[in-house]
């Protein structure tokens, strides 16, 4: 793999709620010709979630939607399934907003 021919670039715009270093997001620039911004993994019982965005340099969205990440230990009790399903609204906001 080459680095690609990308314009001297010094910073990212980033969303908000994004956690990624400038640094990572220098270095995915000129391997990748994009950024992903991750956001905070929200955990609860026996699952966690989070979402990622790719932008160019300017923070205008490249390549795909916004996609949101759900993982699970196995079957979920009534309450965390409420949970979940609760956080998951409000990381799909977060994601869409």
């Amino acid at each position: 793999m080459s680095a690609l021919p990308i314009a001297s670039v010094t910073a990212v715009v980033c969303p908000a709620w994004c956690n990624v270093t400038q640094g990572t997001h220098l270095r995915e620039l000129r391997w990748e010709g994009r950024a992903l911004h991750w956001s905070d993994v929200r955990t609860g019982e026996g699952w966690e979630i989070r979402h990622a965005t790719a932008t160019d340099a300017d923070g205008h969205r490249v390549d795909t939607e916004p996609q949101v990440y759900v993982t699970t230990d196995g079957g979920l009790t009534l309450a965390g399934a409420e949970a979940l399903a609760l956080t998951l609204l409000a990381t799909y906001e977060e994601a869409t907003g």
